[in-house]
């Protein structure tokens, strides 16, 4: 146990079986590892002996009821790190213990679309912003909008560091207004590097693509590949199908109903199958696009479903679906299809170069032309017809899916904070 005593002050222990938490506590106290550890069972993180936790300020428009990727991402390593840290959140929405709550931006061209999409921008005020992250010894600015900037501006002024995570795309921001310009897709990537990024002093990005868009359009700060991780309720289960299932081959596909996302292209996809009498279309998720995909399904011999369900139906769903696919073209990471290969179901995904889902991929063949039902409509039908194919490569999948977990995530989030902290 020498060498454990040294442990440096950021150290956290893993433990994934819930039986060894009072053993490992009862040792700490005793004094066999360095008091100030931080020990993670499962989920929740238990701090012992923790000297005064460094002050961090989470930054982010919106907090409550929001389902895009950003938000549930920040929300899991909050509640991951909040043991560890003394973390404030920054945002809209109602005021609650441990937040400091900003009025809503209203921008009367846009307010629409920004509701349906489930989406509130928060407005900034000074005096507010300066009496809470000044004395912060970090802040993470988690969105890069009008509230991301103006904290830099004032963490600058006071010296105090800042990490941004890229988390928006900013075709996430002009598909789902419909707008397809090249030319306004690298503006406002050149708009949010050097007025949020650049003025970071380090930026996490939860994927190597992620990474390499940012460094495209001029990104010169540190940056770190981070993935938002899988929670480890996200496994293989034995699941018994409803009755009405038990026939289907299910095709299950998780995400904000919204353009970008293109679940219309699946629909297309199945009812150009040979197989569209036995394919179920389940969705999860909500959006502006859900009565338009609603309306388009009913062509379909088996009407889609749509649901919007807690984490451990979601679960639930995975492990009783067939076949896993990602139609959206635009992805930073990929959350949903992470969670889906975690509970061994095969993923297939666009190929779109602006989408980091295809790192998902163990073959060609989980592997569709963006935006083409016609070639979509035959990989479907490849795996309809190869079961015992597809039932192989679950196994694989949950395996390619342990280099994502979010434990290693927390490890990494927490190496970050420690380094860039001030004290």
């Amino acid at each position: 146990m020498k060498d454990v005593e040294s442990t440096r002050l950021s150290t956290i222990i893993f433990i994934t079986d819930l039986e060894d938490k009072e053993f490992r506590i009862k040792h700490l106290k005793n004094g066999l590892v360095h008091p100030s550890i931080s020990v993670l069972v499962g989920t929740r993180c238990f701090t012992v002996a923790e000297s005064k936790p460094l002050k961090v300020a989470v930054v982010i428009d919106v907090y409550d009821n929001a389902t895009n990727g950003a938000v549930i991402s920040t929300k899991r390593f909050v509640q991951l790190l909040e043991h560890h840290y003394s973390i404030t959140i920054v945002t809209s929405g109602h005021p609650q213990p441990g937040r400091v709550v900003l009025p809503e931006l209203r921008l009367p061209l846009v307010n629409g679309i920004i509701k349906n999409n489930n989406y509130t921008f928060a407005r900034p005020q000074r005096c507010v912003l300066e009496e809470c992250l000044l004395k912060m010894n970090l802040i993470h600015v988690e969105t890069p909008f009008l509230l991301g900037t103006q904290a830099i501006k004032i963490a600058r002024a006071g010296h105090v560091p800042v990490i941004c995570t890229f988390h928006v795309q900013p075709e996430n921001i002009l598909y789902n207004g419909n707008i397809h310009s090249e030319l306004a897709v690298r503006t406002l990537y050149r708009l949010f590097v050097e007025r949020c990024y650049n003025r970071a002093d380090a930026v996490i990005c939860p994927s190597r693509f992620a990474e390499d868009e940012l460094k495209r359009f001029g990104l010169r700060v540190p940056s770190y590949v981070v993935s938002n991780g899988v929670l480890p309720q996200f496994k293989p289960l034995r699941i018994k199908r409803e009755d009405g299932f038990k026939d289907k081959f299910i095709i299950l596909s998780v995400g904000r109903l919204a353009r970008d996302k293109r679940q219309d292209v699946l629909i297309r996809a199945v009812a150009r199958s040979q197989y569209r009498d036995r394919i179920q279309l389940i969705f999860a998720g909500h959006g502006p696009m859900k009565s338009k995909l609603e309306h388009l399904g009913k062509a379909l011999p088996n009407t889609p479903l749509f649901h919007h369900l807690p984490p451990q139906e979601m679960i639930r769903l995975y492990n009783m679906s067939d076949l896993y696919v990602h139609p959206s073209v635009i992805e930073i990471e990929g959350m949903s299809v992470l969670e889906a290969i975690s509970c061994g179901l095969p993923a297939l995904v666009s190929d779109s170069e602006k989408s980091a889902s295809v790192q998902f991929a163990l073959s060609e063949k989980f592997i569709f032309r963006k935006n083409d039902p016609v070639d979509l409509s035959h990989k479907i039908d490849y795996w309809v017809e190869h079961r015992e194919e597809l039932k192989e490569y679950a196994e694989k999948y949950h395996l390619h899916s342990r280099s994502f977990t979010i434990d290693k995530s927390v490890v990494r989030i927490d190496e970050l904070y420690r380094q860039y902290a001030r004290n």
